[in-house]
């Protein structure tokens, strides 16, 4: 798969997707869609991206000017393939190789812009997201905003403290941006 950083100071550094798991890293229609929504907002801000795989969210948000970006997945491989990543593109980040979940649980640092491009299961009923959005919730800042990718016919309750800012379908991926309610 050909994936690239599509805009910012590493514009058109290719990145590698691990071989060995199984990653949906985000279509670079969607991509440019996001980060063409988030525009110069993202410059300076404090990233958090979440089931990181290729690290194409936050590294592609690092290139556009984010102050710092830390990934969190849990396999090794897609850790290892993040930090090659951003070595090709002269960009630093924080890795951590553990459950997103206990990551949250445990954190005590408020991110400006979080990324989740979880595994889905590709069904047309309800899919119970409460606890990753009660976690993100507990994770943000007040101003910040959460980028969910999620399959396009999941049906998905949002809590009372998320609002939609921004949705965006392409082919069987959904995206929402969503900002916090306290």
């Amino acid at each position: 798969m050909s994936l690239r950083i599509i805009g910012g100071i590493a514009k058109g550094t290719p990145l590698h997707v691990p071989k060995k798991t199984v990653v949906r890293p985000a279509l670079s229609r969607m991509r440019a869609a996001i980060f063409s929504s988030l525009g110069d907002w993202i410059e300076g801000r404090n990233v958090l991206d979440l089931f990181a795989g290729s690290g194409s969210l936050g590294i592609e948000a690092l290139s556009r000017g984010a102050s710092s970006c830390t990934f969190v997945d849990l396999s090794k491989e897609c850790i290892d393939c993040i930090s090659n990543n951003l070595k090709k593109a002269h960009l630093e980040g924080n890795l951590i190789l553990m459950d997103v979940f206990k990551f949250l649980q445990k954190n005590k640092e408020k991110f400006e812009l979080v990324f989740a491009s979880p595994p889905y299961i590709k069904v047309s009923k309800p899919v119970d997201s409460s606890s990753l959005l009660s976690l993100v919730h507990q994770n943000i800042d007040s101003e910040g905003l959460f980028v969910w990718e999620f399959y396009s016919k999941n049906i998905l309750r949002l809590p009372d403290f998320w609002v939609i800012h921004w949705e965006k379908t392409i082919g069987e991926t959904k995206v929402w941006i969503l900002k916090p309610l306290f």
